[in-house]
């Protein structure tokens, strides 16, 4: 357009330059200068009809634009509107482990894991509404002779305020900072012993936001039965309430390149003494203590070294559980360090022979660690601040042999500890000889080769406390009893 409008004066100026060196000639003749006259009002019009029709066309260009889908290839594949308010992806993930068990080939089968294999379909519409659903198709189970996926997450929000955003369904709880991070961008193969007192993905809904930047907090209305199950008692029907509130104290200090973290959780219920965890069916006295599992497994993923028996509530009692968390950590450029602590305890009226009456018990975990991003890169540009959790870390060079890049690498190390040394007796009490407790010690190597690839190797020296674990064999013969467990776990990881 604007080289049309370059044209007139170019077009129009040799007829007025010969004007001016004709014009005694053309004195005399009034008809020829009125001809001239005409012949640059036409193409004065001409110039600007084409004008006009540029800018139609370009106007056209940018409204179809504006229609035309986009289509993404990262974080995801999918689709997208142009003005992005609407959008639909698929994404997934893949992480195959290798468990090798040193000095314990008869208590551990070394074996080759598909510890996640997820697909998920998310997006959303009208720009408030976002929706996701996930599969795991790593952990299926069996429906009489077919094979069914176990859901992993199913949920949709409402995002009106991005100080009060609503979500309903299945989903993480907001509970705790290891338990909210996504397990692909976890510091270590596997969580701490922590994890098995953090309710995870249960039935709900939430509301949760950033009332300023920097804090963000969620609150959960739950069945507090853990993944894929609902509350079936309808004595004890009662819902569970989970919080989390964390805070980037480095936004209002203004400091750059630095996360200084902290934040704690709660959740509080009651809950039916005869609903086994994560099953929808109703069995006398089948509440184990934990969450989202009937017992505790190392961090190697190898050996169980906790496992309760039944706390056996009389069917119209139930259980006040309560459980808090403390979360903290600090980042500065390559560098950082964390922290959890997680206590539950777990209060109610026993009919069990031998721990008749009521009990007041509880569990403590905790753990602390260090990391380091060898390769320079910044764990601040990783920190999410919607929801007060670790993202994806970028390198700084993805991996090119051709060019000398080789990725990321980071370096870390975890200590842990598991205390349930109140079930030592009484109700829920552990089987005489076994441990009520462990402590772990982690080391850990990660080679990031992109932002979607990641191969890890980890360590992990596990000791037990107040007792060992019985190992027998297929025969159910006892052949071992062990007070500790080392395990190597290789992983190769990828999603999009």
């Amino acid at each position: 357009m604007n080289l049309k409008k370059k044209l007139i004066p170019v077009l129009i100026a040799p007829l007025f330059v010969g004007l001016t060196f004709s014009g005694q000639a053309l004195a005399n003749d009034s008809d020829e200068l009125e001809k001239l006259r005409q012949l640059v009002q036409e193409l004065d019009q001409k110039v600007k009809i084409l004008d006009r029709k540029g800018e139609l066309a370009e106007e056209a260009a940018a409204a179809k634009k504006k229609e035309t889908p986009i289509v993404q290839a990262q974080d995801g594949f999918g689709f997208k509107s142009a003005d992005g308010k609407n959008e639909i992806k698929l994404q997934g993930r893949v992480q195959a482990d290798y468990h090798a068990f040193p000095g314990d080939g008869a208590a551990v089968a070394n074996t080759t894991e598909l510890r996640r294999a997820y697909l998920t379909l998310a997006g959303k519409v009208y720009k408030d509404y976002d929706f996701k659903v996930t599969g795991n198709f790593a952990d299926q189970k069996a429906d009489t002779a077919i094979k069914t996926t176990v859901l992993d997450e199913a949920y949709f929000g409402i995002n009106w305020w991005n100080q009060a955003k609503f979500r309903f369904g299945q989903f993480q709880m907001p509970f705790g900072l290891e338990a909210s991070t996504s397990d692909l961008f976890n510091d270590f193969a596997e969580r701490s012993v922590t994890n098995a007192l953090a309710p995870f993905k249960e039935r709900g809904g939430m509301v949760h936001g950033n009332p300023i930047d920097g804090v963000y907090y969620g609150l959960a209305l739950s069945t507090g039965r853990g993944e894929n199950a609902n509350n079936t008692d309808t004595i004890n029907d009662d819902q569970e309430v989970v919080g989390r509130g964390v805070a980037n104290l480095a936004k209002f200090f203004k400091l750059d390149n630095t996360v200084l973290h902290a934040g704690g959780s709660f959740s509080h219920g009651y809950i039916s003494g005869n609903q086994a965890t994560n099953t929808n069916t109703l069995t006398s006295n089948a509440f184990l203590v934990g969450q989202g599992v009937v017992s505790s497994q190392t961090e190697g993923r190898g050996l169980t070294f906790f496992t309760p028996t039944g706390l056996g509530v009389a069917n119209s009692n139930d259980i006040e559980r309560t459980r808090l968390g403390a979360e903290a950590a600090i980042a500065y450029g390559p560098v950082k360090l964390q922290s959890e602590y997680i206590k539950h305890n777990y209060t109610g009226t026993s009919t069990t022979a031998g721990a008749v009456g009521s009990f007041d018990k509880d569990i403590n975990a905790w753990y602390v660690s260090a990391n380091w991003l060898v390769t320079g890169e910044s764990y601040a540009d990783s920190y999410l601040s919607e929801n007060g959790t670790w993202g994806r870390i970028k390198p700084r060079n993805n991996v090119d042999f051709s060019n000398g890049h080789y990725g990321a690498v980071v370096l870390g190390l975890r200590y842990s500890d598991y205390d349930a040394s109140d079930f030592k007796t009484g109700a829920g009490a552990v089987a005489a000889g076994t441990p009520t407790g462990a402590r772990a010690l982690t080391a850990a190597a990660t080679w990031i080769l992109n932002p979607y690839t990641r191969l890890a190797i980890n360590y992990v020296d596990t000791t037990f406390d107040d007792g060992a674990v019985t190992v027998k064999d297929i025969s159910s013969n006892v052949i071992a009893k062990v007070s500790g467990e080392k395990a190597i776990t290789l992983r190769g990881q990828f999603d999009f």
